[in-house]
């Protein structure tokens, strides 16, 4: 039984041989002879075919291909200087012709450059600025009994026969009690940092800023308000019996949803406890469309929509 001897073999075991004889000793042991053919360009043995073809083949395979090119010869790896890359013994191309690069026709202006001021964009209120004072006098108005007289009541307590111990007077809005503002400078209410500010200040102008309770806070006004700075604010303190107080916010519906600083249902309504106890009526402005208030929300305290569809008329509300 023959053994499996591959090309791979004889090729390792003639790198090793140092004559020819031994190269032509180690090909027959390992049944490659004869018919070994020798290139002469590499001076190393190679395995050709065994049998009467070699014979035929061989003087074939020994002729060297004429050149198609009259190129300089290359020199083997051996011979070449040190430093001399196989690259640089290449012949150089002859450029066929050489165009010229066209120059355009017309001058182009280079770019104005920047100012050292950037002007600020436009801002669209939230609120349609014609509107805004009336939308103000209507949320934080309270309704007190210094009217004219209420004929129809009056003619009712006489016609049961009851006494008149003070006229009735029918009902008409006053600001004379001030308002607590409270702006959400939570991470939902971000976008909205300007139209916060501007409502704030048309506020102190309707009002008065004598009679303006600025506070701010985040999330919920009971983690921490106050008119400064965030590490300034402490526990949040209802105003006075009858102020009303006015909320900046979005109760929780903006911002990222895994905030720890988000208000929850139980923190709004623990808030609007606090200030119903007290005696003073609360109402809010939202910047988010009431297609996502939550029913408990509306339920909860009067809630207005922030922006443009709310008018004077729509946010008339009756405060205690």
């Amino acid at each position: 039984m023959r053994s499996q001897v591959w090309v791979g073999d004889a090729v390792r075991a003639l790198a090793l041989a140092r004559t020819e004889s031994e190269q032509a000793q180690v090909l027959e042991m390992l049944g490659f002879a004869p018919g070994v053919v020798l290139p002469a360009d590499r001076g190393a043995p190679f395995p050709g075919p065994v049998g009467p073809q070699a014979s035929a083949e061989a003087p074939h395979r020994q002729q060297d291909p004429e050149p198609e090119h009259d190129l300089p010869p290359r020199l083997p790896a051996e011979d070449r200087e040190p430093g001399v890359d196989a690259a640089d013994e290449l012949p150089l191309l002859r450029p066929v012709r050489v165009e010229a690069v066209p120059t355009p026709g017309e001058t182009v202006e280079p770019l104005a450059r920047p100012a050292s001021e950037r002007a600020p964009l436009p801002h669209l209120p939230l609120l349609v600025p014609a509107w805004t004072s009336a939308i103000v006098r209507s949320l934080i108005s309270r309704r007190v009994p210094e009217g004219t007289v209420d004929i129809p009541s009056l003619i009712d307590t006489l016609a049961h026969g009851r006494p008149v111990g003070r006229l009735p007077r029918m009902p008409v809005p006053t600001m004379r009690y001030g308002v607590q503002v409270l702006v959400d400078r939570g991470a939902g209410m971000q976008p909205f940092r300007r139209d916060q500010n501007q409502l704030l200040e048309r506020v102190c102008a309707v009002v008065g800023p004598h009679l303006v309770e600025v506070g701010y806070f985040s999330g919920v006004p009971q983690r921490g308000t106050g008119p400064g700075a965030r590490w300034t604010r402490t526990a949040y303190t209802p105003p006075e019996s009858g102020r009303p107080v006015l909320l900046l916010s979005d109760l929780g519906l903006g911002g990222p949803p895994d905030d720890p600083a988000r208000g929850t249902r139980e923190d709004w309504e623990h808030f609007v406890g606090l200030v119903t106890r007290a005696g003073c009526g609360v109402v809010a402005l939202c910047p988010y469309p009431p297609g996502r208030w939550p029913r408990w929300m509306t339920g909860l305290l009067p809630l207005f929509s922030w922006d443009r569809t709310t008018t004077a008329g729509r946010a008339s509300v009756r405060l205690p």
